[in-house]
């Protein structure tokens, strides 16, 4: 199988000689400078391995590859599925071994952590698309040359090549430069850096801790001191340690013992509330509903907020990814070419499905304005079709009777 096409060498011809070796952190990539105020190196990588981070791309990965991708063909004003053309069968079975849900969550993840995505066109013996494999973002460079887009990638081995559109979709969320996508991570690496610095204040309170309850000191000289102290925590244990015995009273012996506690200062038990507000950040970010990833909204979730929340989640968390895998993979003279009339769209119905009763009531007047047949209704509830069901319903043009209906 013919994979992609050396063109290294065209690129470095068509960008012309000359090197610029005045550089300064005003003239190169912010991504040479990942380190946040906070001392924190965030990267898109990196900001992966805070749970809400990885949290928050999970749900926007879950919820667009748990949408079904379909083919459409235009026909006329109407359009129809096109389960025969061979964007269909690549958007089934992009690869061997590789499902369109596990394509789609990786696009998004790209999307959501880098600003850009990168779908390799991998060609048989005869030039035509065979598979479709997603490319690591962060191995991908994008110039704009001559007004088209030239794509240097590095492959796993260290091998370097150049490509174009013919062998690479690349797909943009946000852009400042319509050369390429913002990444939101590194947009927000102060913010994402404070939250790290907070996790990993966490995690050193606890390795480093050795702050007991208290100290007991028993003020015994002599060789039996430790045996004495030994004996006394072993009994004071005894009779104090566990749920069952909290709230005894103690007695000790006549012993010269002192005793000073130790708490955690309110200084060191802050960063669980700077947890919680990073956690919100974090929602912000990603566009998510806070109480996706049990964030503290301020409000309290009825069943009425979330379920409008979710329906929020569909339009403006998941409909900008969507979209732009859509248009990206339209655009795309290969997977559709110009003039076939082909396109891609996810589908939103199983998503927005409403509760019974609110499919009853839209079943109820679909059937009634001739908009639906009996037997597309079972299909939408998944039930076999009736005979005759294929044919609209008498249309109702008097109320039914209340003995019809109880009858």
């Amino acid at each position: 199988m013919a994979i992609f096409r050396d063109g290294i060498g065209e690129l470095r011809a068509l960008i012309g000689g000359g090197e610029a070796r005045d550089m300064t952190r005003a003239t190169v990539p912010e991504i040479l400078f990942p380190e946040a105020t906070s001392g924190e190196v965030i990267t898109p990588r990196s900001a992966l391995t805070m749970l809400d981070v990885f949290a928050a791309v999970r749900r926007l990965a879950d919820g667009v590859s748990a949408l079904p991708l379909v083919t459409y063909r235009r026909n006329g004003d109407a359009r129809e599925r096109a389960t025969d053309a061979p964007i269909a069968r690549l958007i089934d079975r992009p690869a061997p071994g590789v499902t369109q849900a596990a394509l789609i969550g990786t696009l998004v993840a790209h999307l959501a952590g880098w600003g850009n995505a990168y779908i390799g066109k991998f060609r048989d013996e005869t030039g035509a698309v065979a598979q479709l494999a997603p490319l690591p973002p962060d191995q991908v460079n994008v110039q704009i040359v001559g007004g088209q887009p030239f794509y240097s990638y590095a492959d796993p081995t260290g091998r370097q090549a150049v490509y174009t559109t013919t062998d690479i979709v690349h797909i943009r969320s946000l852009s400042l430069d319509g050369r390429l996508g913002v990444s939101p991570i590194r947009q927000a690496r102060e913010d994402l850096g404070l939250a790290a610095a907070v996790r990993d204040s966490g995690a050193a309170f606890y390795a480093n801790d050795a702050r007991p309850a208290g100290i007991v000191v028993i003020r015994t000289a002599g060789p039996d001191a430790d045996e004495i102290a030994a004996n006394v925590q072993k009994d004071f244990e005894k009779r104090h340690k566990g749920s069952a015995n909290r709230g005894r009273l103690a007695f000790l012996q006549d012993v010269d013992i002192g005793y000073t506690a130790l708490s955690v200062s309110l200084a060191d038990a802050e960063w669980i509330n700077a947890r919680k507000l990073s956690r919100v950040d974090v929602c912000t970010l990603f566009g998510l509903p806070a109480w996706m990833l049990n964030a503290d909204a301020g409000t309290s979730q009825t069943y009425s907020n979330v379920t409008e929340q979710s329906r929020a989640f569909l339009q403006w968390s998941l409909r900008p990814y969507t979209t732009a895998i859509e248009q990206a993979v339209a655009s795309d003279d290969d997977l559709c070419p110009a003039g076939s009339g082909l396109f891609v769209e996810f589908l939103y119905d199983a998503a927005m499905r409403g509760s019974s009763a609110e499919r009853a009531a839209v079943y109820t007047q679909a059937l009634a304005g001739g908009w639906m047949t009996p037997n597309e209704v079972r299909r939408a509830e998944n039930l076999p079709p009736l005979p005759g069901g294929d044919a609209p319903a008498p249309r109702q043009t008097q109320p039914i009777p209340r003995e019809a209906i109880h009858a």
